[in-house]
């Protein structure tokens, strides 16, 4: 009884939290580039671009405003982008426009992506937003629609914090300002997803990525 009173009650305190959308219009984009180290960057597009090949057609998920979206196209990779919140699109337009690349930008939501079947290569998702779906759900729809619009001999890289507790929502703060709810993964709970999902090509595994060990989820489509 007491179990099912408190898992209600972290349950509407998580509902009326802000979404990633809300939080990142009220924020804006200045304030979240100026978060993000330069370095730490080069070095994270540096990993993924060896993951990559320069004819495969590519899906930044959750793209923000083109924080790997640009310098992927810079560097030659045929890149499309999508993110749930419009302001992040309007400024990665814009950036692509000034310096003269043919980037195809979106809105929209990873849990019901806007793409025929089997219309990427790969498919990259960075900066913890997978785990800014705070509900069990929301990740395996997100997971089954990243495997549906990839084609065949696609990849898929998911990228995310590694957490010690096991599949936990929790109240988020960045600078101290309330954000969304964030699911801690871990290896364990991101198996557990995996195994819902019915996926059998995958990978889960921690890496040092641009500096920092992170969770690491590469799905294969044979």
């Amino acid at each position: 009884m007491w179990r099912r009173y408190f898992e209600v009650v972290a349950h509407n305190k998580m509902m009326i939290q802000k979404t990633s959308k809300e939080f990142y219009t009220e924020m804006g984009v200045d304030w979240l580039s100026e978060r993000k180290n330069v370095d730490q960057t080069k070095k994270e597009l540096s990993y993924i671009i060896q993951l990559l090949k320069k004819d495969w057609k590519i899906l930044d998920l959750a793209c923000g405003y083109g924080r790997f979206a640009i310098p992927l196209a810079s560097n030659g990779f045929r890149v499309e982008g999508i993110d749930i919140t419009p302001v992040f699109i309007e400024r990665a337009k814009e950036e692509a426009k000034k310096r003269n690349l043919n980037i195809e930008f979106k809105v929209g939501n990873m849990t019901d992506l806007p793409y025929d079947d089997d219309s990427f290569d790969a498919v990259i998702c960075m900066w913890n937003a997978f785990s800014e779906l705070a509900r069990e759900q929301e990740q395996l729809n997100a997971i089954l629609e990243i495997y549906r619009v990839l084609k065949k001999d696609g990849l898929a890289f998911v990228e995310v914090r590694n957490h010690r507790s096991n599949g936990l929502v929790e109240a988020n703060a960045i600078d101290g300002y309330e954000a969304m709810p964030s699911y801690n993964h871990n290896r364990a709970s991101m198996r557990r997803l995996m195994k819902l999902s019915q996926l059998e090509n995958y990978e889960i595994f921690i890496d040092n990525f641009g500096g920092r060990n992170r969770l690491i989820l590469k799905i294969h489509k044979p």
